[in-house]
């Protein structure tokens, strides 16, 4: 039998292609470069994308009962996958976004000076939630608040 013959004896060619150092070395540097793009691209896009595809849920959910809320105080209460900062005034209660709109840290509520203010760089949000001073380029969002039977409700 002749090496052609063994070739094709089983009806399939067999071919004997060999790989040149050149191009080993070309794969592995694609190779490479494809998944440090894909390191950095997909923590990007994860972090872009939103948490929720449905939307908010529009419906009332309890964050606690008027006890809880003392003249000038806050609370700050997960809603619907959302950090919420929950504030009692003399005229009612007002709810905003307990993320600041400046780098996304949490908002704390300052009873003295009876502002919001973000502790990371310095923001400060006044008791409507309009951006007062500092990096936040615009104003905490809002959120309905109600009060039935005693507890306090906030619509997301």
């Amino acid at each position: 039998m002749t090496d052609t013959e063994n070739k094709f004896s089983s009806g399939t060619p067999i071919i004997d292609k060999k790989i040149s150092r050149r191009e080993f070395v070309d794969w592995i540097i694609k190779g490479g470069l494809f998944a440090t793009l894909a390191g950095m691209i997909l923590p990007a896009l994860a972090y872009i994308w939103p948490v929720m595809g449905g939307g908010p849920s529009k419906q009332n959910e309890e964050v606690g009962s008027e006890d809880e809320f003392p003249l000038w105080g806050s609370k700050k209460v997960i809603v619907g996958g959302s950090a919420l900062l929950v504030i009692r005034t003399p005229t009612g209660y007002r709810a905003f976004s307990a993320i600041c709109t400046h780098l996304g840290c949490l908002v704390d509520w300052d009873k003295q000076q009876r502002e919001i203010v973000c502790p990371c760089h310095a923001g400060v949000f006044d008791q409507e939630g309009r951006n007062v001073s500092g990096p936040p380029p615009r104003p905490l969002p809002t959120y309905e608040v109600k009060v039935a039977d005693g507890k306090v409700f906030v619509k997301v």
